[in-house]
């Protein structure tokens, strides 16, 4: 495959950052997309993995989001932190997975991944509304393989 950072066009990405912006202009939660090429044989751990890696648990509130994309195996995981889960109820991301299921069907990777990142975004203001003074945690990224 090509370099994971050519996988989205510059209007991809900048589709995609402005759908993060504005989902986390209603909560106070972190929202971060990541791709990979492949996701080895357990795309649940490789998704854990990343979300340490990458620092998504370094919000005061544990209110990480990570949207992981596996693009050669064709999965992805949508996976919240600890403070979420305590929160939310069971099946909180089975709308947002289908939504994006959906689109990436039907090759529309960018545009899915925008309609689930503010689908997630008004969700989780219930949750977890943004405040004054709320600041940005953690940097609105697409970041790819071992950066």
């Amino acid at each position: 495959m090509k370099d994971l950072k050519d996988f989205f066009t510059s209007e991809d990405r900048t589709f995609i950052l402005e759908a993060i912006r504005e989902a986390e202009r209603k909560t106070s939660a972190e929202i971060r997309v990541h791709l990979e090429n492949k996701a080895g044989e357990d795309i649940a751990r490789s998704a854990s993995e990343t979300f340490l890696k990458t620092g998504m648990r370094k919000t005061i509130l544990r209110n990480g989001v990570l949207f992981f994309l596996a693009v050669e195996d064709r999965q992805f995981v949508v996976m919240g932190d600890d403070g979420i889960d305590s929160r939310v109820p069971d099946g909180f991301w089975d709308n947002i997975r289908d939504v994006l299921a959906d689109h990436f069907q039907a090759g529309l990777i960018a545009m899915g991944l925008a309609e689930g990142i503010r689908l997630a975004g008004d969700q989780l203001a219930k949750h977890f509304p943004r405040r004054m003074g709320d600041v940005n945690e953690l940097p609105d990224a697409i970041s790819y393989g071992d950066e």
